[in-house]
């Protein structure tokens, strides 16, 4: 084995038969920083062997371990190095697709090499989630102390290195805009291999980790916007590529379904909202009846009008740009990623994670520029112009004052709006992180998303922490505020647990969570921290993506009716069905809805802890007895996966209608089994 160390030296000298030219590099996220430069394919002088894959490392989207030795003989790879917090890494996961695609038939496979940046993102469980919410299909190994990293003298985030079919390192590059570039380097390869007698006859077939369903409805939900004014709540349903419109939750976190904004497939269509297509949408801002969208992965920001349901674009191309000045208006000027918004008069602030800046737009004309950040990713404070951002993710405006999550330096910022200048609440860095309360230039934070004011405090979505924090705006004191810092559900009228919370809004004394990793919403009484989860009455998984779900387990009809005590608490035991030789997936919740008619009696989710019978219990609320006579629809959801090193999660479900009457003396439980 040849071990590559950080000073092997890639030769820029040789370039594969003359075809790697005009190559945008643009690495973040790096341990190297380097900046946006032409360049080409830096080639392995020598082609050495590329170091296999240690055997007891973990793996997904495959069912078993990988070696080039076995299994990736006569295979063309590409090695895809990534952190999957970093913006540039998920940038290219869309141009990786397309190269799968264009080579779909032929030897050639992507494997993602996880090396993390944060220690959150070090955790299987954390890893197999994000595959999932980037819908990630190639199969991916966890690269546990940054060993395979080390082993190809890696130093940035992301990195490509191309692998021949007789096991010999290609070549190498860096960052974004790479793809024609590769795709021409990976053709040639296939065509030399071919000739050669290395090339394997046909592709390596796995089978990968499906879409997830869930009881809420929703998916991977990254921000939530609440307008206390108009009794409304607004939901980025990221992964299902539209925002839901819901009233104002009951006192049980109960509301009702008043619009969805989006027909669930990833596109950038513009009119009425049942076509209308978005692509992964972040953060929301709301001006009178304008709903100002970051449509991150289309590089847009769209309007809708309240009024008509209608989605316009009013800034962007759809193109990923960097353009670190701006100046132009409306669908002619670029932009890359945006995040977050905080709406202001005629002005639009703007979170772009991508280029690691704040915008301003002025919604009367509609010109766009830069506001805050060079460019360049750091943490440099001072006048507008000059500071370094990493990555901003959210924004929150109070008085003359713009705070933002500066997600990859770990830190809450602020801009002064009267003096334009940027200044550091809590941070230091972009390598320094973790989980610690006290004074502000002690604290720790780990890849915060979300920032909001609650009273005299900043509160914080701390994301990586699974955790919201505070600052003291007086004192600088930092404090945890909920969460344990393990990722987790919690029980309903007891301890909370979050699960990467990525967007958070205070209104009207109550503080909605979007509980990312959680598949939920979460309403918490800003006073006595007493909370719920949001169940929107009427809220299905889109059509499009309905027809891609591998679901459907049927649970049944109960044989006899069930008598119920209706003054109680009701303690529902589930057994699920899971296949032989799997098992419940690791961090992925089981959720549950119970719904009598148009009523919903409780939505839950619970920490499945690996054994297939879950206990859910709720205590139905005085005007909910009322409700509880009749048939129970019951529906919970799940996923399993394979076991071993290698493996391959699906979701499942289970569905039953449980005939139920009442009675002074009736049962305290309800046992469920397919």
């Amino acid at each position: 084995m040849v071990r590559l160390n950080k000073r092997f030296r890639w030769s820029e000298a040789l370039i594969i038969a003359g075809i790697l030219t005009g190559l945008m590099v643009s690495a973040s996220c790096m341990v190297r920083q380097i900046a946006p430069v032409r360049g080409q394919m830096a080639v392995a002088a020598g082609h050495p062997q590329a170091p296999d894959f240690p055997a007891d490392f973990t793996w997904i989207n495959t069912p078993v371990p990988l070696s080039f030795q076995h299994q990736l003989k006569g295979q063309v790879v590409l090695l895809d190095f990534w952190t999957y917090g970093c913006i540039n890494c998920i940038h290219i996961l869309p141009g990786l697709d397309e190269l799968q695609r264009h080579f779909a038939g032929q030897p050639f496979i992507i494997i993602g090499v996880h090396s993390a940046k944060f220690t959150n993102e070090s955790t299987v469980n954390n890893i197999r989630q994000a595959v999932l919410r980037y819908n990630i299909s190639h199969p991916v190994i966890v690269d546990e102390h940054m060993l395979i990293w080390n082993e190809y003298g890696v130093d940035s985030w992301p990195t490509l290195v191309l692998i021949s079919a007789s096991g010999h390192i290609v070549g190498s590059v860096e960052g974004e805009g790479n793809r024609r570039v590769l795709e021409k380097a990976i053709a040639r390869t296939l065509q030399r291999d071919k000739a050669n007698g290395t090339l394997a006859a046909a592709p390596l077939q796995l089978p990968r980790q499906h879409a997830m369903a869930t009881a809420s409805g929703l998916l991977f939900p990254g921000k939530v916007l609440a307008d206390a004014q108009g009794r409304r709540l607004f939901i980025a349903d990221t992964d299902h590529n539209r925002i839901v419109v819901a009233g104002w939750p009951d006192a049980m976190g109960h509301a009702r379904l008043i619009a969805v904004i989006g027909n669930g497939r990833a596109g950038a269509v513009n009119g009425p909202a049942g076509q209308a297509e978005f692509r992964g949408p972040q953060g929301m801002a709301l001006d009178g009846q304008t709903l100002y969208v970051a449509d991150t992965g289309n590089h847009l920001i769209r309007a809708v009008n309240l009024h008509t349901l209608r989605v316009s674009t009013i800034l962007g191309t759809g193109r990923e740009v960097f353009d670190f000045r701006g100046g132009g208006v409306g669908t002619a000027q670029g932009i890359n990623s945006p995040w977050a918004l905080a709406a202001r008069g005629n002005t639009l602030y703007i979170a772009m994670a991508g280029e690691h800046q704040i915008w301003k737009m002025n919604l009367k004309t509609r010109q766009a520029r830069a506001f805050a950040g060079t460019g360049a990713e750091g943490l440099g404070n001072g006048p507008c112009t000059m500071a370094e951002l990493a990555q901003p993710s959210g924004l929150c405006l109070h008085g003359n004052h713009l705070y933002f999550a500066d997600s990859e330096n770990s830190a809450i910022r602020v801009i002064n709006l009267r003096t334009r200048r940027v200044s550091t609440l809590v941070g230091h860095g972009l390598f320094t992180f973790g989980d610690r309360d006290g004074p502000a230039a002690q604290a720790l934070l780990q890849h915060p998303l979300g920032v909001a004011v609650l009273g005299r405090r900043l509160l914080v979505a701390d994301t990586y922490n699974h955790k919201l924090r505070t600052i003291n705006l007086a004192t600088h004191l930092v404090g945890t505020f909920l969460g344990t810092g393990k990722p987790g559900t919690g029980t309903p009228g007891g301890l909370l647990q979050l699960y990467e919370p990525g967007g958070l809004c205070v209104a009207d004394g109550w503080i909605f969570v979007a509980d990312t990793d959680n598949q939920r919403i979460l309403m918490i009484n800003a006073r006595t921290k007493i909370w719920h989860e949001v169940a929107i009455k009427g809220l299905r998984v889109p059509g499009a993506r309905r027809r891609h779900l591998q679901t459907g387990i049927a649970g049944g009809i109960a044989e006899h009716g069930i008598t119920l005590a209706a003054a109680s608490a009701i303690t529902l035991h589930i057994r699920l069905k899971v296949p032989p030789q799997t098992h419940l997936t690791p961090g992925i919740p089981v959720t549950l809805r119970v719904s009598n008619g148009p009523h919903i009696l409780t939505e839950q989710s619970v920490d499945p802890r690996g054994h297939p019978r879950i206990k859910f219990v709720f205590r139905p609320l005085a005007d909910q007895v009322r409700w509880l006579a009749g048939s129970w629809h019951v529906s919970v959801f799940y996923a399993y996966c394979t076991q071993g090193h290698g493996s391959v999660c699906r979701p499942s479900h289970l569905r039953w209608v449980v005939p139920v009457a009442l009675a002074a003396h009736g049962a305290h439980r309800v046992d469920l089994r397919p």
